[in-house]
């Protein structure tokens, strides 16, 4: 009986730390090349070229015809036909958030496999649990910090028809 919640507790922690994000959420009407323009300057943004290149930055301004970013210290204009998708992306990761959320997880499985481990008549089970919930945080601190690193809202504002 123990082991089974063990093992559900050890499942359970990996559907939450590698839960699916959502890559992108899609305006209204992303074909329209007036949303980029009311986007304002210094917002980051993520372009994909149509040759399947992917450029990063932060909006310097945007024309009819054109869209220039600056980054990792250039200066970079996008001329709007070679433009397939544009992106901004709206928030601030989340690693402390999520670092947070992975400790408490990774306690919870480590303490629960140190229990499952426990066999106090043989040896000195307790030790087991005294190692098993740090080491649980401290990964689990990891994987959600990570986790919490890519999880920034992409927000697609063009779509190139």
């Amino acid at each position: 009986m123990r082991r089974n919640i063990t093992i559900l507790n050890i499942l359970l922690a990996f559907v939450l730390i590698y839960a699916p994000v959502a890559a992108a959420q899609q305006s209204a009407s992303s074909g329209e090349w007036s949303y980029v323009q009311a986007v304002p300057q210094g917002a980051e943004l993520i372009i994909k070229l149509k040759d399947g290149q992917t450029v990063r930055g932060k909006l310097t301004s945007v024309t009819d015809t054109a869209l220039s970013i600056t980054g990792k210290n250039k200066t970079e204009t996008l001329d709007r036909n070679n433009i397939s998708t544009v992106y901004q992306l709206r928030r601030k990761s989340e690693k402390t958030k999520y670092a947070l959320i992975g400790a408490g997880v990774g306690a919870a499985v480590g303490g629960g496999i140190g229990a499952a481990k426990n066999s106090p008549p043989i040896d000195d089970g307790e030790l087991y649990v005294m190692v098993g919930i740090p080491l649980g945080a401290g990964i689990g601190a990891l994987a959600g910090m990570l986790f919490g690193q890519a999880r920034r809202k992409r927000v697609l504002i063009y779509q190139a028809r």
